[in-house]
């Protein structure tokens, strides 16, 4: 399992309109902290393997896997960064950092939240 702690949230990181959200490591450009929230993760965390029918909590709140894109595992383990979609997977053009997500509404994150991956 991995866990990080949310850091901050960027003004243009959580939209009513689009169902994702961006995820980044605290190393992410002031241009990417602007659209992203930052996740801060505690030293000497194994790595996680993040597949189809696992969870991930966003502090008390349970999602479950749908789909996960060939560079989000890599991604994820080495620089923070995970693009959550919370809508159907798409036929084509899938997200290659993509996390899809179920249910379908975005959770509920704030400074502080936690995130667990692959719980």
């Amino acid at each position: 399992m991995l866990v990080s702690t949310v850091t901050s949230i960027g003004k243009y990181a959580i939209s009513k309109k689009d169902p994702i959200i961006i995820l980044f490591g605290e190393q992410a450009t002031e241009d990417l902290r602007s659209v992203s929230i930052i996740q801060s993760f505690k030293e000497n965390q194994s790595r996680v393997e993040l597949e189809p029918g696992k969870s991930v909590f966003f502090d008390d709140q349970e999602y479950t896997i749908l789909e996960v894109g060939s560079l989000a595992n890599e991604n994820l383990n080495t620089i923070g960064h995970v693009t959550l979609d919370f809508s159907e997977v798409p036929e084509e053009d899938r997200l290659a950092n993509g996390l899809y997500l179920t249910p379908f509404k975005l959770p509920k994150i704030e400074i502080g939240s936690t995130i667990h991956y692959a719980k």
